[in-house]
């Protein structure tokens, strides 16, 4: 149900222009994609006070959490608890007056196959009389169990972040929202960097449409961990490099907190496949082989996913999952770890991907170096890196590559190593926390030095 509001006059306006807001965005897919106008056509709008926002994401975050096996039913209180005394660390000063716009919108963009079509995505803004926000969070979710948990389905729990004047844009991937059904490229991160952009705009707009008056010095910052620590840094580097001056104006992005990322995903297969240990989740290189036919059919046109699984993979019927599932990554992970759960590299490929010096081996990095992102470019705003040394994933050394190409290059890049170097998923709970705990600003200063 939508509320009124003083501060954002949302829904009326939307009402009027959704049957041409549809008709724009249809048009802007035949057109520049990267430009500044960006249209979108919004699907649905909800107000919430700080409880009912804290509530949808807590349970969207225990259904997400679920899926990969983590229990949090008993913790709920603890962990609603928690979030409420450092989210007034955020908005102490307006928390009893502020609620919260959550806007779920379509904007164009295209396929991994460069195909005019809808994304969606979901904007939330803090509504306070007077009030203009001063910053934008894009927040890339790391990739959610199924379609019902994406954010223009299931408010996220990081929605809470909207406070102390920012809003937070939180872009569907491709696979999910609107495009549910579609095969996820999982380590496509220029693909996801364009696309997250463009949400980023769409929003932008979608908010001067509405006549929220944004403050003067306005500007974005951009995060995610894990896999979307990738995206962080792709997005980054797609704003600097590939959009328009004015876009960039227009997003004005201040930096970029990426934690424990595969910026370089072809040094973390080589080195899985070198080290002969896939760490504590295989599957997730089984998910990146499938996405490459998804985001680089061209490179993979002569090759299939049966050509790089080995003779026990193939038996267990790996290929036709890899093939055919297409309901949600983590979905992929149950089915493929419930099979086999090894960490060896010859369990799950076949020996020509892992003897380096055959084509199949070479094609497979050749693509993979399509979406690294730590070379080629020097960061102008602010890059800080955040990885564990205690990281079986993702590890230690890709972040530290990817730190001494971009500073070496003379770009403004800092990596930190936290205290307690916690393993993968635990060091991605800290990382919230640290999100929550502090503002902006001080998170800014706390990582950078």
């Amino acid at each position: 149900m939508v509320r009124n509001s003083v501060y954002c006059k949302i829904s009326l306006p939307l009402i009027m222009v959704l049957s041409v807001c549809y008709s724009r965005a249809q048009l802007l897919c035949d057109t520049a994609l990267y430009s500044s106008g960006i249209s979108y056509c919004v699907m649905n709008v909800r107000d919430y006070s700080f409880n009912e926002l804290l509530n949808e994401g807590i349970n969207t975050m225990a259904k997400q959490l679920a899926e990969v096996h983590a229990p949090v039913k008993a913790a709920r209180p603890a962990i609603k608890g928690y979030i409420k005394r450092h989210h007034f660390i955020l908005d102490k000063k307006t928390r009893r007056k502020t609620s919260y716009r959550v806007i779920n919108f379509e904007y164009p963009s295209h396929s991994p196959s460069g195909e005019p079509i809808l994304l969606s995505g979901t904007v939330t803004v803090p509504i306070l009389n007077g009030n203009r926000p001063q910053r934008m969070l894009v927040y890339h979710r790391i990739l959610v169990a199924d379609n019902s948990v994406s954010p223009s389905n299931s408010l996220p729990i990081e929605a809470v972040l909207s406070a102390d004047n920012t809003i937070c844009v939180f872009p569907d991937y491709y696979g999910c929202g609107v495009t549910e059904g579609c095969s996820l490229p999982y380590a496509a991160l220029n693909y996801h960097a364009c696309c997250a952009a463009e949400c980023a705009l769409a929003a932008l707009e979608i908010l001067q449409d509405s006549g929220c008056v944004l403050d003067t010095g306005f500007y974005s910052w951009n995060t995610g961990y894990s896999q979307a620590g990738g995206y962080a840094l792709a997005m980054h580097r797609f704003i600097e490099d590939s959009l328009s001056y004015s876009a960039q104006k227009r997003l004005n992005l201040r930096w970029s907190f990426c934690v424990n990322g595969a910026y370089m995903p072809s040094v973390l297969y080589q080195s899985a496949i070198l080290n002969g240990d896939m760490g504590d989740t295989p599957s997730v290189f089984l998910q990146g082989l499938q996405g490459l036919f998804v985001s680089h059919s061209e490179q993979m046109d002569t090759l299939s996913v049966r050509d790089f699984l080995s003779d026990k993979a193939l038996s267990s019927g790996m290929d036709s999952i890899l093939n055919t599932y297409n309901n949600g990554l983590w979905g992929l992970v149950d089915k493929l770890d419930g099979r086999d759960k090894s960490h060896n590299p010859a369990d799950y490929f076949s020996p020509s991907v892992l003897d380096t010096a055959t084509d199949l081996y070479k094609t497979l990095m050749s693509v993979l170096k399509l979406d690294d992102c730590a070379s080629g470019w020097s960061p102008q705003s602010c890059v800080v890196l955040c990885s564990s040394r205690n990281d079986h994933l993702i590890p230690y050394h890709i972040a530290e590559q990817t730190y001494n190409q971009l500073s070496s290059a003379g770009g403004c890049c800092y990596l930190h190593t936290p205290k307690i170097n916690s393993p993968h998923f635990l060091s991605g709970f800290f990382y919230f926390l640290n999100l929550l705990h502090y503002n902006e600003n001080e998170l800014y200063e706390r990582w950078r030095n």
